[in-house]
């Protein structure tokens, strides 16, 4: 069989792997403003992205130029090389999309894409110019080095120039029509609805259509000869529809998000598909040449490949099927949501990033910023500011939307019309960076980062940034490296990243999947314990969960000590970090939903969170006993002595029954006998201080190492501690 038939099946099925892993990050770019102000159930906002991204599939102009010529000159390359340069391109791309999308980071899907085929260019070019004799370090005869760094540069700036405009229009918006939409909306509602229907208009026609076979005919033509004066009858027009609902008790502005969710997501599969399927339809068409005119694969330079093609208008609906299902199915999709929503959000809710350094400093700076400011601005005027802002605090934050359509519909103008202003001037961009940048801005003007929450969304921030940064150099590196393997290797080394990059992505796939699982079941704790009408039986069943988990680690570690398993003893490190990691996740959680607490009120609220906080201590003693076992094992220290051995497992005996009767009547709701529990209690206690009087005896008298008292004597103080908390836990709830 053809081999290099097998490279054209090949790409095409990455082809289809890489959009379902591109929508899946790309997908924010268009749905995020209405899922974040809640414009319509989740399953209209994907009717909505469905229609628009269908469209736009189906009238898209189908020109890969990027992917065939953008970055380098495909008359340098030969087609056997060719298309192993485009082999390395997909491999990188499906592997990177897929690990952005695990991590929930949104990244772009141009950028990667760009770099991609600027390392397999660079590395192939390179490798092909020493095979012929002449100088690798002539760059521009094999890329298009102006090229390439006018596209980055154009990127790349459009983050500071998106956070601006996000940030300047979604303030002035707010100071004229404050957070009480009901009034701002009768007095500039007709206006700002014809504000920013127009410009959406504008970009889904003047940008999302620019190309495609509607504005390629004669009415086409007349409405780009006569933009402006159509753009304004379109400004009279919604303007008057808008003024109009507001006056029947309509909110104009939830369709506005709507129809630029439409608008985004037609423009972004018919402009942004090139990133997916653009490297494969090049190398179809390249095979086409080459069955057609039998040339010598090896020696034959593809210059023909500079020539404008379209794509194959069945390869364009099949891709937007495929993209249209991946909205729907993608659980990823919803993840990489979950990134920007959260650092937009308005008000408080679980942080997905810790403060680091640089958040911290840029926070204190703004902070000095704003100190500074007040002594520029009279009294009156920020205490005039301040009430524009004021917002309405009576509504229960859990069922609140992330933002309101106001400002989800400030995020789709200002995308909207900074990404068709871009076009016009034949600048390149990025609309992941456009979106996403803008919607930062404008919640930063928004006073969605406050004191709470500030150091936490700068963090979230910093991290998506510096992600983008490392997408450009992962990207380049990844693929040139692939590419020379490739080039060397040919068909076999292919085969080998092939297999090497679907292990990958199905390995990152379960992971997510249990991942997302844990997930689940840490909301669904909180929402059972904030619903029940009985919120501490549901209290002592979750602590009964945790507390078993506990015990079951502590006695088996003490049989992975006897045993000497070092494996054994790395797994329950795992699982205990993981313990502690979700009880941390749990922490806030739990607090945020005193208000829906309900039994006992605050006496009941005391007294769960009183047992967690036991619970979380002793998971963290059972987890500084693991951590020591762990390095004194893996440190191939001696052993500990045989005698304490014995004595340790009489005690760690002692606490698997001990505990069992503990979990048990959490379990149950019937409490154990204080005084019998108390003198089990006691009975260990008394065990655990035996033992350490004896290691501490030997230890004087040198017939143990410092390493094995310190193991010992740490083993034994862990244990003590989590014994005694568990009998605090038993008190909380049996008195």
């Amino acid at each position: 069989m053809d081999p290099y038939f097998l490279l054209v099946v090949l790409l095409m099925a990455l082809a289809v792997l890489d959009l379902v892993v591109g929508v899946s990050n790309d997908a924010v770019n268009f749905m995020n403003s209405a899922i974040g102000s809640r414009a319509g159930s989740y399953r209209v906002i994907l009717v909505v992205a469905s229609f628009g991204v269908l469209l736009g599939t189906m009238f898209s102009s189908g020109m890969m130029e990027v992917a065939r010529k953008g970055v380098f000159d495909p008359g340098y390359f030969t087609f056997h090389s060719l298309m192993f340069l485009f082999v390395a391109v997909m491999l990188t791309d499906v592997i990177l999309l897929d690990i952005y999308n695990s991590l929930g980071f949104p990244t772009s899907t141009t950028v990667s894409l760009v770099f991609e085929l600027f390392g397999a260019g660079t590395a192939i070019g390179f490798l092909t110019s020493i095979e012929r004799g002449l100088d690798p370090l002539s760059f521009g005869d094999y890329l298009n080095v102006d090229s390439t760094l006018r596209i980055i540069s154009g990127i790349f700036s459009s983050v500071g120039v998106a956070f601006v405009g996000g940030l300047a229009v979604q303030w002035l918006t707010r100071m004229i029509v404050t957070y009480r939409l009901e009034r701002g909306l009768r007095l500039a509602g007709g206006i700002f609805t014809g504000i920013a229907t127009t410009l959406i208009v504008n970009f889904l026609i003047f940008k999302g259509l620019k190309g495609s076979v509607l504005m390629g005919g004669p009415y086409g033509a007349w409405l780009l000869s006569h933009q402006n004066q159509s753009l304004a009858v379109l400004f009279v027009l919604f303007s008057a529809l808008g003024q109009f609902a507001v006056l029947r008790g309509i909110n104009p502005l939830r369709y506005v998000v709507l129809l630029g969710t439409f608008s985004l997501a037609m423009a972004f599969a018919g402009n942004d598909l090139v990133n997916f399927i653009g490297v494969s339809v090049a190398a179809f068409q390249s095979y086409q040449l080459y069955k057609t005119l039998g040339f010598d694969p090896r020696t034959y330079s593809m210059d023909a490949m500079a020539e404008q093609v379209s794509a194959p208008f069945i390869l364009l609906l099949l891709a937007g099927l495929v993209m249209i299902a991946t909205l729907w199915l993608s659980a990823k999709a919803r993840k990489v949501s979950e990134t920007q929503i959260g650092l937009a959000r308005q008000g408080e809710g679980s942080e997905k990033f810790k403060p680091n350094t640089v958040s911290r400093g840029l926070t204190q700076l703004f902070v000095h910023l704003g100190s500074l400011a007040s002594f520029v601005v009279s009294r009156r005027m920020a205490t005039w500011t301040d009430s524009r802002f004021a917002q309405d605090r009576s509504e229960n934050p859990r069922d609140a939307q992330a933002f309101d359509f106001l400002r989800a519909s400030v995020d789709l103008m200002v995308a909207s019309t900074l990404i068709a202003y871009a076009t016009s001037l034949g600048l390149p961009l990025s609309t992941t960076f456009v979106v996403f940048m803008v919607g930062m801005g404008s919640s930063l003007a928004d006073r969605a980062w406050g004191k709470e929450s500030a150091v936490y969304r700068v963090a979230g921030v910093v991290n998506v940034i510096g992600g983008w940064l490392l997408t450009a150099v992962i990207a380049f590196v990844t693929s040139a490296i692939f590419a020379a393997f490739i080039y060397y290797g040919e068909f076999i080394a292919a085969l080998i990243l092939t297999v090497f990059a679907l292990g990958l992505v199905v390995r990152s796939h379960m992971g997510f999947a249990e991942q997302m699982k844990a997930e689940n079941l840490l909301e669904d704790v909180v929402e059972r314990l904030a619903n029940s009408d009985a919120p501490m039986d549901q209290s002592r069943r979750l602590m009964a969960s945790d507390l078993q988990r506990t015990a079951d680690v502590v006695v088996m570690a003490s049989e992975a000590l006897a045993g000497n398993q070092k494996r054994t003893t790395a797994r329950l490190r795992r699982e205990m970090k993981l313990l502690l990691k979700r009880q941390e996740s749990l922490e806030l959680r739990m607090v945020r939903i005193l208000k829906d607490f309900k039994g006992d009120g605050t006496a009941a609220f005391r007294s769960h969170l009183l047992a967690f906080d036991y619970v979380s201590d002793m998971s963290a003693s059972a987890q500084s006993l693991v951590n020591a076992q762990y390095d004194h094992l893996m440190n191939l220290h001696e052993r500990p002595h045989g005698t304490f051995l014995l004595a340790y497992a009489e005690a760690i005996t002692l606490f698997s029954a001990y505990s069992s009767r503990i979990v048990q009547a959490l379990e149950s709701g019937t409490g154990e006998p204080h005084a019998e529990l108390l003198a089990a209690k006691r009975r260990i206690l008394q065990d655990v201080q035996r033992a350490i009087d004896w290691a501490l005896q030997h230890y004087r008298q040198g017939e143990i190492s410092t390493r094995q008292a310190r193991l010992q004597s740490k083993l034994l103080m862990e244990l003590r501690d989590v014994t005694a908390l568990m009998y605090r836990v038993h008190r909380v709830y049996f008195g």
